[in-house]
């Protein structure tokens, strides 16, 4: 028995696949529905659960429970579209990924999120002192704080929700607000 199997075992169970009994064991069943969650998603199809399945699943568990509109665009129950777009109002727009991460915060702490830097083009970037290599500049970064609430603690849990799910975080504490991004890393910046 395998704590790791038995975490697969449940996410391939929450995505509608069934791996058998969530017991840990690493059995036919979970086999093949590795493999068929591997087929459906565009991977080695081999029925082990490496770097790419691994990180597959937790993308595809932090979309479940989100809902889009006829045109395909993410809907958010706290947020505005505006809220991760580029100001000058040239579209670019944070992915899905990280907006559905922004949802999470929000409904696992229960306060209100404020996003105070999505997606920025090369021009708003460069006028807030952004850096060349930006995650912010191909909208896999936003930047926020709950309001009232910052302190080291706060910010440890978002950190750890961050990392759970895969997603990049790099703190700072003396400014109170946390810059998540797609790419994995875990840093402070005092």
């Amino acid at each position: 028995m395998s704590d790791y199997v038995k975490w697969i075992q449940e996410q391939l169970q929450a995505l509608g696949y069934d791996p058998g009994p969530v017991d840990g064991v690493n059995g036919e069943k979970t086999d093949a529905a590795i493999r068929l969650f591997q087929k459906e998603n565009d991977l080695a199809v081999d029925g082990q659960v490496g770097e790419l399945t691994h990180s597959a699943l937790i993308q595809a568990r932090s979309m479940i429970d989100l809902k889009m509109d006829q045109d395909g665009k993410l809907l958010l129950k706290n947020f505005t579209e505006d809220e991760f777009t580029c100001e000058c109002g040239c579209g670019l727009d944070v992915c899905d990924r990280l907006k559905a991460f922004a949802q999470r915060l929000r409904d696992q702490f229960g306060w209100p999120l404020v996003i105070s830097s999505g997606a920025r083009c090369p021009t708003v970037n460069a006028a807030v002192g952004g850096v060349p290599d930006s995650c912010h500049l191909t909208g896999q970064a936003f930047d926020c704080y709950f309001p009232g609430q910052m302190n080291e603690a706060v910010m440890a849990q978002m950190a750890d929700d961050a990392i759970s799910q895969e997603i990049g975080v790099i703190r700072y504490p003396n400014q109170l607000f946390c810059h998540f991004q797609v790419p994995p890393r875990n840093q402070i910046i005092y």
